[in-house]
């Protein structure tokens, strides 16, 4: 059977379903049956869809909202670090940032039009045309950036990997989550940024040894994956650190902290784990020297000022039970950590401590 003598085949319109005839024979297949059906299914593409609740958009703000102040104040500190940074720290954080703040400005033209705002008032405040607006931030172009955003996103960790993070072989503590944990995730990537600078090391040899990507690794330190426990003592043992002084701030990035209705650790346990904490947002501050918290400190006696220098130095730190919870929290505080949790560590090392503590004077009292 010829060309001439084939049955012409029915093709269904995609906006009004119906089926009609090709008008021409060659070149590319029509998808619609008419100029109107066509104009109709453009117009489809650029109208918000008044199903879409602005809750479907509050939540993902907010993630973005927090996502962009954390970057911002990881910019600030790698900016202000006395040590130098990695040669392309800086930008590596603004180029986050500027994907966060675009994505941000994406969802949030959609929750105001999802909340009554019209296309014009967003045009006004934005300086921006009203045709450009529409054609940025169609549903379509921003369903695709939520898409995107999605894919890159780290996922949540799960409780179950606290299981790897015992302080001892053989023994595994007992966690409960916590509402809040960007701050941790913050300090451990400060922490390992200001290791793998003072290391030395390149990023591909710590990768290697870290048992992960030289990628992974730079993601790592800009704070943008969250890394298991595995790799950070594989990072820590890298760069001659005790992974003990890092095992708080991961704990509190997954989201976890010991449990105070579980065993009693003992003097030993809690003075490694309070001391451990410490010099954990220690690092994070690129080990600033004791004379940068004077002012936070000055309350503080002659007997605990050793203390601290002692606790924040590489040796054990006999004795930090002598130290009172205004002076715990005054440092705490000056090294940008959670007083909360911190007290949950203070008070077993007070309880266990094998010998009566002993009131502390003010150094303020000497003169």
């Amino acid at each position: 059977m010829s060309d001439i003598d084939t049955p012409p085949r029915k093709i269904r319109c995609k906006h009004c379903d119906g089926l009609f005839f090709r008008p021409h024979g060659a070149g590319r297949a029509p998808q619609y049956c008419s100029s109107k059906c066509r104009s109709a299914a453009h117009r489809a593409r650029h109208i918000s869809p008044t199903a879409a609740p602005a809750e479907n958009y509050d939540q993902e703000v907010e993630v973005i909202g927090q996502s962009v102040a954390s970057r911002a104040r990881m910019l600030a500190h790698a900016s202000a670090l006395p040590v130098p940074t990695l040669p392309l720290e800086s930008i590596r954080l603004y180029v986050a940032l500027q994907r966060d703040l675009e994505d941000y400005i994406a969802i949030a033209v959609r929750q105001a039009l999802a909340r009554g705002a019209e296309w014009d008032e967003i045009s006004a405040l934005t300086a921006t045309s009203t045709s450009l607006l529409k054609s940025r931030f169609s549903q379509p172009q921003v369903s695709k950036v939520r898409s995107k955003r999605r894919k890159r996103r780290p996922t949540r960790p799960r409780p179950s990997a606290a299981a790897s993070a015992s302080w001892h072989a053989g023994e595994a503590p007992v966690y409960v989550e916590l509402p809040s944990w960007q701050w941790a995730r913050d300090a451990l990537a400060r922490a390992l940024s200001y290791l793998h600078r003072s290391s030395g090391l390149p990023v591909r040899t710590l990768g290697f040894r870290s048992g992960v990507s030289a990628s992974y690794v730079y993601r790592v330190m800009a704070g943008e994956r969250n890394p298991a426990w595995e790799t950070v003592q594989g990072f820590a043992r890298a760069c001659d650190c005790d992974p003990g002084d890092l095992l708080d701030l991961w704990n509190a990035a997954q989201g976890f902290t010991d449990d105070d209705s579980g065993t009693q650790p003992t003097y030993a346990q809690a003075l490694a784990r309070f001391q451990g904490a410490f010099r954990g947002l220690h690092l994070a501050t690129a080990r600033s020297p004791l004379e940068t918290f004077s002012n936070a400190l000055e309350t503080a006696s002659r007997m605990e000022l050793r203390l601290i220098e002692s606790l924040l130095g590489p040796t054990t730190a006999k004795g930090a039970e002598q130290l009172s919870w205004p002076t715990v929290a005054a440092l705490t505080k000056a090294l940008r950590g959670d007083r909360e949790r911190m007290r949950n560590l203070w008070r077993p090392l007070r309880s266990t401590a094998p010998h009566p503590v002993t009131p502390t004077i003010p150094a303020a009292a000497f003169g």
